[in-house]
């Protein structure tokens, strides 16, 4: 198999764990976010520790990642305390029309056609519509939400482009972000957030997390990046919002609104024009 055929599996493994992501966020919102972060983390550096001398790179390369990491989830989780689950989240999916965007910023030899712009303007238009709702007027109370959701979505493909540009490091490196990430999740829980007591009901949900969405898909992810283009990996992230609204639709209470069918057609029709990324042009 060859490399962009391989970098297809991985990625597509990665949409479906990070699919899950939103719905068991969701699950967990009545734990301290800092606390939940700390241990998903620590679960998923657990397989760097079969070659633990590739865990921790370059200092360069280790902080990038760490603040990646320790970055993204941190806005995501807290959007999900200021903001209704689904609409946090399918802001927070504008990240792969982002990565599209700005892959020719990092990669000058990549280019932008007309219709990466166009995909680009509806998922803007959609996520207008997100925020504003069936009133036609910004929400105030959810607000930080959004600006949260926001930042995450400009987090995650900063690191992940910017990741692939620095010199090619190992997979278990990833470890050694997480390693680091749960640690620092942990201390921020230990000194700005109430203690807990984790109930029998919430282990599965953290170790599934641990091991789906903050384990097996970073290393896919990081693998995909490595052997894939940053574009065809973020026009292929482009399904995650659906499985992961979805998700939230069938596991959760929340509710699907007008509105929100409205903007989830344009931001993932809009943004699903990345694929054709996928089709090489003749010219």
């Amino acid at each position: 198999m060859n490399q962009k055929g391989l970098s297809l599996i991985l990625g597509i493994v990665t949409v479906f764990c990070w699919g899950s992501l939103a719905t068991l966020g969701n699950l967990l919102i009545h734990l301290p976010p800092f606390y939940v972060l700390g241990l998903v983390f620590l679960i998923g550096s657990l397989p760097g520790w079969l070659r633990p001398r590739q865990m921790f790179p370059s200092l360069k390369v280790l902080v990038w990642g760490v603040l990646g990491y320790f970055g993204y989830h941190f806005f995501l989780f807290y959007s999900f305390r200021y903001a209704p689950a689904i609409e946090a989240n399918l802001i927070n999916y504008l990240w792969p029309v982002i990565m599209v965007l700005l892959t020719p910023v990092f990669f000058p030899e990549t280019k932008l056609r007309i219709y990466h712009v166009l995909g680009a303007a509806l998922a803007v238009i959609g996520s207008a519509v997100l925020v504003l709702g069936k009133e036609g007027e910004l929400k105030a109370e959810n607000l930080v939400g959004y600006l949260l959701a926001l930042a995450a979505a400009l987090t995650w493909p900063i690191y992940s482009i910017g990741k692939k540009k620095m010199t090619e490091t190992s997979v278990w490196a990833v470890a050694g972000f997480c390693l680091i990430s749960g640690f620092l999740c942990l201390g921020t829980h230990w000194l700005l957030e109430p203690r807990v007591v984790l109930q029998e009901q919430d282990l599965w949900k953290i170790l599934v997390m641990g091991i789906g969405p903050f384990g097996l898909a970073f290393y896919s992810w990081d693998l995909a990046l490595s052997k894939g283009d940053p574009r065809i990996m973020g026009a292929l992230a482009y399904l995650t919002p659906v499985i992961s609204t979805l998700g939230l639709l069938f596991f959760t209470d929340q509710v699907m609104q007008t509105t929100t069918l409205i903007a989830i057609i344009l931001i993932i029709g809009g943004a699903s024009a990345g694929l054709l990324d996928f089709f090489p042009s003749k010219s």
